[in-house]
């Protein structure tokens, strides 16, 4: 004999989760809070034992039988029950695909005086048809017929399952259900006063608040990132949930109670169409962001023909109107795809895609939560709530790592791309920064000094007879020189100079806040540290000697590049004057009638 029992099913999940999260301990703070909240739905939405004070009197004893190919009504029903073809039903009742129609009877007692008003629900979604019988002293005292194959309206009350509020006189009353469909028959069968039922409703919608709400949000931000940045992997990702969102609430009736109530064809189709649509939106997420046609073409063409051979057999599926097959098909491909997921994702692992170590984890939860659910449905393992809501929850947890995945994969692409841009700013030599780096760097400085009427000094140094160097040393030796003297430079300057390799042998400083007569000063203190600069043995005695040309602006609105002119006229006349030595002065004063000055 089994007790009526009060079961609130699990749908619990909170997703929310800041996209761009750089740091690995606020993710799994994040993480480890969101299954903390899991955790507690499922502790407020688990089975809950009898109250005793409600359940006085309430017994249940249920028997089901099959329908053999001939359809019965409910004088035939009565009569196989009464002759004991109906046998005990281990509750709630699961049969799996394309099951015959069933009939589920049980007795409800009511021992009080007077009639108590209960409510039978029938939790499973996608029934075609549900016929609903009670009986009072062996007569129908009400009867009700509903499903998938009706209009929503035809439903006594507006809700995503079959909801029927009978009052039960005082005595032993018989309900018969019927329950006919191509979808798994599972049937979850509960029986509650109003109240309890209406709070256990009130409840499992808002688990599906905390569900829709956190996808829309993962959604909201990740469509907006598309826009931004038109990242293909982040409208894929978006298109991913739409899928898992309109995917769930077809199997859930929320697509039927609120998006096609009128299209009875169209929610009969729904389900099979809809779980192969989010698991190929799955799969081309995938590819797209593993980027396996470059990385991984064999496993790339293997993902193609898996998913266009379930396409085209889903297909002809529908063609065929078939709705057992359509459902086959789409099963056994969640099951295809959840393997095949996370086989690319340990491969692309170990090929070194280093955001794949999130997709891999949200795959692996995916896989054993999708396996869990469908073998419910399949009645390969035993009901239990946790078990059939088991692809929500994985859901919810493969969004949150596919999101760290694309965050992480972002974060990748902005460090490649900043270290791409630094190393076009700087010479491959020497790692001092080229003539591109140093207009960006100067330019501002450069603006600021004018703007303020501040000296500011620049200097130009070329190594004298450095192609002799070449010739007699090799360029080899010759770019060790140049390796050298960019370290000695860069040990030398003060701390706001700003140093370049101006090309070839020549190299640029930069003197903010300096006149040109400092600025000889700290180009001869250059010279002299250049020209003793011991160099390795493999030299033979080889010396280096260096000619400065030194610039100051004078005010006015003249550019850095005439400043850069003249510093390379005075760098000239150092060149001429028998190198080694330094030459320098105003910018305007750059004359062959106006005296300059030399050092060294």
């Amino acid at each position: 004999m089994l007790k009526a029992r009060f079961i609130l099913v699990p749908k619990k999940g909170q997703a929310f989760i800041g996209y761009m999260i750089s740091s690995r301990q606020l993710f799994w703070r994040t993480f480890a809070t969101f299954f903390l909240l899991l955790l507690s739905g499922l502790a407020l939405s688990a089975p809950q034992a009898p109250d005793n004070a409600q359940a006085a009197g309430l017994y249940q004893v249920a028997f089901y039988v099959e329908e053999d190919g001939n359809p019965l009504d409910i004088n035939g029903a009565s009569q196989r029950f009464k002759s004991g073809d109906f046998r005990d039903a281990i509750l709630p009742l699961s049969l799996g695909i394309g099951s015959n129609p069933v009939w589920i009877r049980f007795d409800f007692n009511n021992q009080t005086p007077t009639a108590l008003s209960q409510r039978l629900s029938v939790q499973t979604s996608w029934l075609d048809q549900l016929d609903v019988y009670f009986l009072h002293d062996g007569r129908v005292a009400q009867q009700y017929r509903a499903g998938d194959r009706f209009p929503h309206a035809q439903r006594p009350q507006k809700n995503r399952y079959f909801i029927f509020d009978h009052d039960f006189p005082s005595g032993t009353s018989e309900i018969f259900i019927r329950a006919e469909t191509p979808d798994p028959m599972l049937l979850l069968i509960y029986l509650e006063t109003i109240e309890k039922a209406g709070a256990a409703q009130t409840l499992e919608n808002y688990g599906y608040g905390f569900l829709y709400g956190g996808m829309l949000t993962l959604l909201a931000y990740n469509v907006m990132i598309f826009f931004s940045l038109k990242s293909s992997r982040h409208l894929h990702y978006s298109v991913y949930i739409i899928a898992f969102l309109v995917m769930n609430m077809a199997y859930t009736g929320h697509g039927y109670m609120w998006l096609w109530p009128d299209s009875p064809t169209w929610q009969a189709w729904s389900n099979p169409l809809l779980i192969v649509c989010f698991s190929l939106c799955g799969l081309t997420f995938a590819i797209r962001f593993l980027n396996t046609k470059e990385s991984l073409p064999k496993f790339h063409r293997m993902s193609v023909l898996i998913g266009s051979a379930f396409f085209l057999a889903e297909l002809l599926a529908i063609s065929v109107g078939s709705e057992v097959a359509a459902l086959w098909v789409s099963f056994s491909l969640v099951f295809a795809v959840s393997i095949l997921l996370v086989l690319l994702g340990s491969v692309a692992l170990f090929k070194g895609n280093r955001s794949a170590k999130y997709f891999l984890l949200g795959s692996i939860t995916h896989v054993i939560s999708a396996s869990v659910t469908v073998m419910v449905v399949w009645s390969f393992i035993p009901y239990s709530s946790l078990a059939y809501h088991a692809v929500e929850i994985g859901m919810m947890v493969d969004a949150i790592m596919l999101a760290m995945a694309l965050a992480d994969k972002f974060r990748i692409t902005q460090e490649e791309k900043l270290l791409a841009e630094t190393l076009s700013k700087l010479d491959p030599l020497t790692s001092l920064s080229n003539r591109r780096a140093f207009y960006e760097g100067v330019n501002p400085i450069w603006d600021v000094g004018l703007r303020k009427d501040r000296p500011m000094s620049l200097v130009l140094l070329d190594v004298d007879r450095f192609k002799a160097i070449n010739d007699r040393l090799g360029h080899a030796l010759g770019d060790e020189i140049l390796v050298l003297l960019a370290d000695l430079l860069t040990e030398q300057i003060r701390t706001g100079d700003f140093l370049a390799r101006w090309g070839g042998e020549e190299f640029v400083i930069f003197l903010p806040e300096t006149d040109f007569i400092t600025g000889l000063i700290i180009a001869e203190r250059l010279r002299g540290k250049i020209s003793s600069m011991p160099l390795p043995e493999k030299f033979d005695d080889f010396e280096v000697t260096v000619s400065f040309g030194v610039a100051q602006n004078d005010g006015g609105n003249m550019s850095l590049d005439e400043l850069i002119s003249a510093a390379d006229n005075y760098l000239y006349r150092a060149k001429s004057g028998g190198r080694d030595q330094v030459c320098g002065g105003l910018l305007s004063e750059i004359s062959p009638q106006v005296p300059w000055v030399r050092t060294g």
